[in-house]
């Protein structure tokens, strides 16, 4: 991959700069971009270092909940310490034409441009510092310089890459640190709330169990809804025989002398009545099976 890398395009990137093309490109940034310093910090890493950079910087920076870090060793207790706002070089790039998705690598030109002691870049001057710190300055400070525009093959990339993100934050890490805070309140509150649910849930099992051993039920769904469905059966029966009686017996002009009920055919017996009303009546509701006259009476059978 370094080697791939390498044979990109090199960019030197200020806040003026227009760039049109169509192949990857690693971006050099100006010293106008980024803040350096060197700093003496007794810490034995670059991970402990970098913790104590937002102090160090304090006292130059006023903006420094925006600022990101990066850290380069120089010697022990010795560190290269560098700060940006990566919103600021997202701005840059995109103004400058490069297409973000053609951005392979982005560096500090603080590290790249060492072979150069001064050089000039589209009318601006830059120059390494005594304490070998690479600035912005006017042009007639520098007494030989090149122009890095014509020499940028000449540099040679460092590993020291710079951690940015190509996209731009819309929201301020207070405002993000606040959301997440919210989520994680909501996370917390819904696991709370399952962990409530299951023990209700249990509880409302654990009755169940109970009442069914008291009422002698089945201790599987299975069992009870066969029970559920006989007992059900039986009691759809027994209202369709309350209500053929109850429409029978609401009709008083029908002498009735016998009624015998045998699941779902009922025989009855009618004393001196009008065949013909009769059965015109109770085909209204019901499917007459048989009906015939034995001597005054009326012999009939009705499905339910």
């Amino acid at each position: 991959m370094s080697l791939v890398s390498s044979n990109n395009k090199k960019v030197f990137l200020s806040t003026n700069t227009k760039i049109d093309d169509s192949e990857k490109v690693n971006i050099i940034l100006s010293p106008e971009l980024y803040w350096v310093r060197i700093f003496d910090i007794p810490v034995r890493n670059i991970t402990h270092a970098r913790h104590v950079l937002p102090t160090l910087f304090e006292d130059i920076l006023t903006n420094v909940s925006e600022l990101s870090f990066q850290v380069v060793k120089l010697e022990e207790n010795k560190y290269l310490c560098f700060a940006y706002i990566n919103k600021t070089i997202y701005e840059a790039i995109k103004k400058s034409g490069i297409s973000l998705s053609l951005v392979d690598s982005i560096y500090f030109a603080q590290n790249e441009c060492k072979k150069f002691k001064e050089f000039t870049f589209e009318n601006k001057s830059f120059i390494y510092s005594p304490d070998n710190i690479l600035i912005k300055v006017p042009s007639n400070i520098l007494s030989n310089p090149i122009d890095l525009n014509e020499n940028i093959n000449k540099v040679e990339l460092s590993p020291h890459k710079v951690d940015i993100k190509l996209y731009n934050n819309v929201l301020s890490s207070k405002q993000i640190y606040s959301i997440l805070a919210i989520i994680l309140c909501i996370c917390i509150i819904n696991i709370y709330k399952l962990f409530d649910y299951k023990t209700q849930i249990s509880k409302i099992d654990n009755q169940i169990e109970i009442e069914k051993k008291q009422s002698n039920l089945p201790s599987s769904m299975l069992q009870t809804n066969s029970i559920l469905k006989k007992y059900k059966s039986i009691v759809n029966k027994e209202i369709k025989k309350r209500e053929f009686l109850e429409y029978l017996l609401s009709n008083k002009l029908f002498k009735i002398n016998k009624i015998n009920l045998n699941k779902d055919i009922v025989f009855i017996t009618f004393n001196n009545t009008d065949k013909t009303r009769l059965e015109k009546y109770i085909s209204k509701r019901y499917k007459i099976i048989s009906s015939k006259v034995k001597a005054l009476d009326i012999q009939m059978q009705v499905k339910l």
